[in-house]
């Protein structure tokens, strides 16, 4: 009887207790042995192969949530560790995203057309969410009509077009860098207005260093004069080996006032200077990237880089 007196008594008390633990109840920790977790731990290369497959399918949500027509070419590959500077020992993916002319600028301008902004949008919110240390090149090419030195200026001035939009749509400081190729790299010959639309075209291409992203550039080679017409081929490879073959990635900087500015401004020798490279015969290893500027030359024996299919 006198246990259930004295309960009686502290009904109250233990009410008020019961509430308290159950108030704190969301700050309550359980440990739970490290014997009993399920943790995986991935190596550095396979950080970054997550990161790239990542990296490709937030771009294609997003390009469905900006509503971006048409939808681009989306390409992977991998540089070999072999090719990277000695201070890196993974192999790099590169993700490559190919638009058309007509998607950015009319014919003959640097000007970006109004319907380009969502592509764009979409594109800073994707380096927006991405890795701090991703790097994106912006790419300019153009169609084999016109003079060599003026599609060359062109392609370079469309691409810092596209960098400024890109780099004012942003909010974290990605590294944004721009070159042109003119008309030195067709992926189809110019043989119709179709594929000379594609041929004047804007590609972005991303990956955790800029030097893998350099030596894919001084690889592309391997994809360029596409058509089943092998006459047309050999046409279009003929014309590629004399144009020119020497480039120079430019590095985006924001200078007081959020002006973009580049080191040089659209001259036609723009790209002469010889970068320096070494490595296997006919497979340039890139050199470590400079802080505003990477050479790249065109290797032209075309050794394919591997290519990831999605």
């Amino acid at each position: 009887m006198q246990v259930f007196k004295r309960i009686r008594e502290l009904g109250p008390r233990l009410l008020l207790m019961a509430a308290c633990m159950l108030a704190l109840a969301p700050t309550v920790v359980i440990s739970v042995p490290a014997s009993a977790q399920q943790i995986t731990y991935l190596s550095d290369e396979e950080a970054l192969a997550l990161e790239h497959q990542t990296r490709f399918s937030r771009l294609k949500r997003l390009a469905q949530t900006f509503g971006v027509y048409p939808e681009p070419e989306f390409h992977s590959y991998v540089v070999p560790r072999r090719f990277m500077p000695s201070d890196f020992y993974y192999d790099i993916p590169v993700l490559r995203i190919v638009f058309p002319e007509n998607t950015f600028f009319d014919t003959a301008s640097s000007e970006v057309k109004p319907s380009a902004i969502p592509i764009i949008q979409a594109m800073a919110a994707m380096v927006d969410g991405d890795v701090p240390d991703v790097s994106m090149f912006i790419a300019g090419h153009a169609d084999s009509r016109g003079g060599e030195v003026y599609n060359h200026n062109l392609s370079i001035e469309r691409a810092r077009s596209v960098a400024r939009i890109l780099e004012s749509a942003k909010k974290r400081p990605t590294p944004l860098w721009t070159i042109g190729f003119g008309k030195s790299v067709p992926l189809y010959p110019n043989t119709s207005d179709t594929n000379m639309g594609w041929n004047r075209r804007v590609e972005f291409l991303l990956a955790s260093r800029p030097d893998a992203i350099a030596y894919w550039l001084q690889d592309q080679v391997v994809d360029v004069c596409r058509t089943s017409d092998p006459a047309a081929r050999v046409r279009c490879m003929r014309g590629f080996q004399t144009e020119r073959k020497e480039f120079v990635a430019e590095r985006v900087t924001r200078v007081r006032g959020g002006e973009l500015v580049e080191r040089s401004k659209g001259t036609g020798d723009a790209g002469t200077r010889k970068p320096s490279v070494s490595g296997d015969v006919g497979r340039a290893k890139v050199a470590a990237a400079p802080t505003d500027r990477i050479p790249i030359r065109l290797n032209e024996r075309r050794v394919r880089v591997e290519s990831i299919e999605h």
